[in-house]
């Protein structure tokens, strides 16, 4: 009888606590600060980043345990109109990172109607030197939608992007744009812009360059298959590019030309060997 009576005295202090915890989170939820930590957030964006801003429309609690942003919009205040637009962007601590000593973070965005996921180790506890390792995958994200893109490479581009990221140490992309197109800045054999069904690049950045081992267009009418350098530059479209490879044009009877790519991004130049 008393081992009963200990029974029940034991389920009802789990109820008592679990009930606690629930009312708790629930008064936290409806009570949490979102206008005062979206403030903060673009106070820090701003201070460590002058050159850039942030807005966010609403800053709430999510489940698991973390931060959910939504409306968020980023960009460099010397172009306001060429600026990232993110649906929702949430955020909570990576558990098995904090093991290994470090502050991990997940991140869940969803943008340009796909959605990017993964996570970022800092150094413990704060990440003012910068992150030591990431893995972030992202697919169907609409590159059309994005206004920096299309800023920064000084011409239209369309389709679905996908790939993944890492870095530790060095960064490294593998990537893929399926079913768009790429603006030409002037006519070629009869082209004004390249369509294609499939971009496939294999790209490391390290130093501020990206070290491109693969880089293959292919289309209906026309193929690219190209490999080489790109100096990057805080201007996007000024960056120094340093390309080589084949070109294949399918409405030439398949006719094969060597070809090399210099200048910039924003005003290459092509050369047929």
């Amino acid at each position: 009888m008393i081992k009963d009576m200990n029974k029940k005295i034991n389920k009802r202090i789990v109820l008592y606590i679990v009930f606690a915890v629930f009312m708790l989170g629930f008064f936290l939820y409806l009570r949490f600060p979102g206008y005062v930590v979206e403030k903060y957030i673009t106070a820090c964006v701003s201070e460590r980043y002058p050159e850039t801003f942030i807005s966010v429309q609403s800053v709430s609690l999510s489940f698991p345990p973390g931060l959910k942003l939504e409306g968020v919009i980023f960009g460099f205040k010397d172009s306001r109109e060429a600026d990232f637009r993110i649906k929702q962007f949430r955020v909570r601590p990576r558990y098995l990172g904090y093991i290994y000593g470090r502050s991990s973070l997940l991140v869940n965005v969803l943008a340009y109607d796909g959605a990017i996921k993964g996570f970022v180790n800092f150094p413990l506890f704060f990440a003012k030197k910068g992150p030591k390792k990431a893995e972030i995958s992202f697919e169907n994200l609409d590159i059309e939608k994005c206004a920096y893109l299309r800023d920064r490479l000084g011409r239209r581009i369309t389709g679905r992007l996908g790939g993944a990221f890492t870095y530790d140490g060095d960064g490294k992309l593998n990537f893929y744009i399926q079913k768009g197109s790429y603006q030409l800045l002037e006519n070629m054999f009869g082209f004004e812009k390249l369509d294609f069904n499939n971009i496939d690049g294999q790209v490391v950045l390290k130093n501020g360059a990206l070290k491109i081992s693969k880089l293959t267009l292919k289309g209906d009418k026309i193929s690219y298959f190209l490999k080489g350098d790109i100096l990057l530059n805080p201007e996007l479209k000024n960056s120094v590019i340093n390309l080589s490879g084949t070109l294949e044009i399918a409405t030439l009877n398949n006719k094969k030309m060597q070809m090399l790519i210099t200048g910039t991004l924003g005003k290459a130049i092509t050369k047929y060997l």
